[in-house]
């Protein structure tokens, strides 16, 4: 998976395409939030097929990694590419020390999606970023997350949640 030159701006398309957001939504993302190093992506031909980003949070003291705007482009879903991406995800976590992994899926079917890959709860979620960032649905009454444990010492237990964004590197 090497990245062209554009991968930025694929990403931006990608993302227009999937999740039908404002360009200053995508543009204050892009400026404050993405890195190539969280990004994790499948290019088929020079073209970005599916995508995701991993962003830095903290849950009661706990490195959480958010997996954020994963997406696939419409053309080519239903060839595990997500799900590809999901399992990168895991083991990139897993070697950065994080003890688990939080998502937000948009609608029951992905809450189903994501507990065949091993993601379990619906937690009410806040996020708390230095710039007021929604990482959210905008909807803060539609956000639950579903979690991933990456080592034994990570627990939630049956309650709301805050995350917290936390700059790495």
């Amino acid at each position: 998976m090497e990245q062209n030159s554009n991968i930025k701006e694929q990403c931006r398309l990608l993302w227009k395409a999937v999740f039908g957001d404002s360009d200053e939504f995508i543009t204050q993302f892009m400026a404050r939030y993405f890195n190539h190093e969280g990004m994790l992506f499948i290019e088929q031909d020079t073209k970005l097929q599916s995508m995701l980003h991993l962003v830095p949070f903290e849950l009661d003291g706990m490195p959480v990694a958010y997996m954020y705007a994963v997406a696939t482009a419409a053309e080519a879903r239903g060839k595990g590419y997500a799900t590809k991406l999901i399992k990168q995800a895991v083991k990139k976590a897993k070697a950065e020390g994080y003890k688990a992994i939080a998502t937000l899926p948009a609608d029951e079917e992905l809450h189903g999606f994501y507990a065949r890959l091993g993601f379990c709860g619906k937690y009410r979620t806040t996020f708390v970023t230095p710039d007021g960032f929604d990482f959210g649905t905008g909807e803060s009454e539609k956000d639950f997350t579903a979690m991933l444990a990456l080592d034994d010492s990570f627990m939630v237990g049956e309650k709301d949640i805050t995350l917290i964004y936390e700059k790495r590197g």
